[in-house]
């Protein structure tokens, strides 16, 4: 794929009725969509599929013709097809970007993509009444995923507390703070899948990165679905740079 074609992007969402319309009327996987075609015009092409649609928005031919995937699902994780969910594990697993959200971290695909569980172990807070702050740190100012992003703060958004249990990753992109409790929780960079080298295990390397898997993965931690989070500069920022790290072509 030539630097000039543009990163294709399908983003699935649950189709979810417990978004509130006035807050994401194209359901949140057309927001995202719309900005990723504005923000990234040129260089990202997104389009977006759900969970009623036929074979749920995961047909070979949509999975095979996407760069990158961003997943956001909550309530309705169970309602995946097994065979579905597995056409995307494969997927990313031989080189598709990956990009879960928020709840996303339950959905089958997660669980599959990075073989965990996914549990929060330092519990979860959802207060629409007086909600958290979010305050995210910049932790990774060199990533390619964190260019032209400083500290920011959103005003409102549920609360995810560490442990996750997920494998150890590459990178802390960026550090999630909830005053309210003290909380932390990590946005990270990760691979998964073979890398040039699938027996690799230590040593010099080379240099050539032989311990990277072929499938690049971003989770991002905020997301909740009764807030505009992704309405938020920051956010569409770092979902753009995200689609152009896990297509790899930055970094």
């Amino acid at each position: 794929m030539s630097e000039q074609t543009p990163v294709k992007v399908l983003v699935w969402d649950e189709a979810p009725t417990h978004a509130p319309r006035e807050v994401y009327p194209q359901s949140i996987n057309g927001a995202i969509a719309a900005f990723l075609n504005e923000d990234g015009a040129g260089q990202i092409v997104a389009t977006t599929a759900n969970i009623d649609d036929p074979e749920q928005g995961l047909s070979e031919q949509a999975i095979a013709d996407a760069d990158v995937i961003i997943w956001w699902g909550h309530a309705r994780h169970d309602e995946v097809q097994d065979e579905l969910a597995q056409r995307v594990v494969q997927a990313v697993h031989a080189g598709t970007g990956f990009i879960p959200l928020h709840s996303a971290h339950y959905s089958k695909t997660f669980r599959g993509v990075l073989s965990a569980t996914g549990h929060l172990k330092g519990g979860w807070r959802e207060q629409d009444e007086n909600p958290d702050t979010e305050e995210i740190t910049v932790c990774a100012p060199k990533h390619p995923i964190a260019e032209g992003v400083e500290d920011f703060t959103l005003p409102r958004e549920e609360m995810y507390g560490a442990p996750f249990d997920v494998p150890p990753f590459k990178t802390v992109v960026f550090q999630s703070y909830f005053p309210v409790g003290g909380e932390y929780f990590p946005s990270f960079a990760t691979s998964v899948g073979e890398g040039i080298t699938p027996d690799f295990h230590s040593g010099g390397g080379k240099g050539e990165n032989q311990g990277e898997g072929a499938g690049r993965v971003f989770y991002f931690r905020p997301g909740h679905e009764t807030f505009p989070t992704y309405f938020d500069p920051s956010v569409r920022r770092i979902l753009r740079n995200a689609v152009l790290w896990t297509a790899r072509r930055t970094g």
